[in-house]
């Protein structure tokens, strides 16, 4: 009989430098159920904003990207999908304390949080332990993010970061072998990535390509610009489809993807449109049931949306490759 036991681990915690970047090694050896980020600290407000936006503080990390051995690329999305868009954890559940924005617009030094996780178990999933990442024969694993600017967690005023950081921990599985010296195998590797496309003028048949010889579990858009610049909206989104060919895997309006996103998760963010092919409420669900995509040489979003001069869709795509595709 085999046995296993979770170690949760402090890593690094460095200071976010506007419009930077940071490198930071992850220890090998584990396997990974979760690399988890959280940013506090203060933002000072030296001339008053406007407003604070929708999202902040999570502006503050731009990007955070997971690479193995130099090479392979995990995760790479921005911070508000580990943090508001991470439907797949509790943090945007009435009680839970996803962010902790600015609580005023005016000159002064406000304290802030975000708490955002990089999922590499399938935690909706039936046995999420099938896409724990192993790094055991691995030489270089990193998570690289890039900072934004101050200015970006407010509309408007003159801002700095002030002894703002970005901690690092995670979750890990150890495993102990069995009688015979073997190890259970994760047989999924668990691939996010990320694109952004400008919408200047309004597309009822707006392309966007999604990652192609996979499976697809879902892709997560998020719309923005139409009444405020940077800020995420439910304005401009008419309908999306989820299509390859004459493979349709989703086709709703706007309002339904949302009204669907309610039913099965819960609160969502404004703005945010999560294209899930695998929801059936709260039931857990099976990857076998996944957009096999590893024949088709063409799936896409395709959106019905109303263009402007700050729109913008953003889309991140979850996927998962067999193991013995991934090594």
């Amino acid at each position: 009989m085999r046995d296993q036991y979770r170690i949760k681990r402090r890593i690094a915690t460095i200071p976010i430098n506007a419009g930077g970047f940071n490198t930071i090694d992850i220890p090998r050896g584990y396997d990974y159920e979760s690399i988890h980020m959280r940013i506090v600290g203060g933002v000072q407000v030296t001339g008053a904003a406007t407003s604070v936006r929708a999202e902040s503080p999570c502006q503050a990390v731009a990007r955070a990207e997971l690479i193995i051995d130099g090479r392979t690329t995990a995760f790479s999305a921005p911070f508000w999908y580990a943090c508001l868009g991470n439907i797949g954890r509790a943090l945007t559940d009435a009680s839970a304390r996803a962010t902790t924005p600015p609580s005023g617009v005016g000159v002064a030094t406000y304290q802030v949080e975000a708490i955002g996780v990089i999922d590499l178990a399938y935690t909706e999933g039936e046995r999420p332990k099938d896409s724990n990442l192993r790094t055991s024969g691995m030489s270089l694993f990193q998570l690289r993010v890039t900072f934004g600017n101050p200015a970006e967690l407010f509309v408007g005023g003159t801002i700095v970061f002030s002894n703002l950081n970005l901690e690092v921990y995670t979750c890990e599985v150890v495993e102990r072998p069995d009688a015979q010296g073997n190890f259970t195998t994760p047989f999924m590797f668990r691939k996010v990535s990320f694109q952004e496309v400008a919408v200047p003028t309004t597309n009822a048949n707006q392309e966007i390509r999604v990652p192609a010889g996979n499976l697809i579990s879902k892709v997560t858009v998020r719309t923005e610009g139409n009444v405020t610049a940077g800020e995420p909206t439910t304005g401009v989104l008419n309908g999306a489809q989820l299509t390859s060919g004459i493979d349709v895997r989703l086709a709703l309006t706007g309002g339904q993807i949302r009204a669907m996103n309610n039913s099965d998760y819960g609160l969502v963010t404004p703005g945010y449109y999560v294209l899930d092919v695998l929801s059936k409420g709260r039931s857990p669900r099976l990857l076998s049931e996944a957009w096999d995509v590893q024949g088709q040489a063409e799936p896409k979003v395709l959106l019905d949306i109303v263009g402007g001069a700050n729109v913008r869709a953003q889309v991140v795509t979850e996927e998962f490759i067999p193991a013995q595709k991934a090594a």
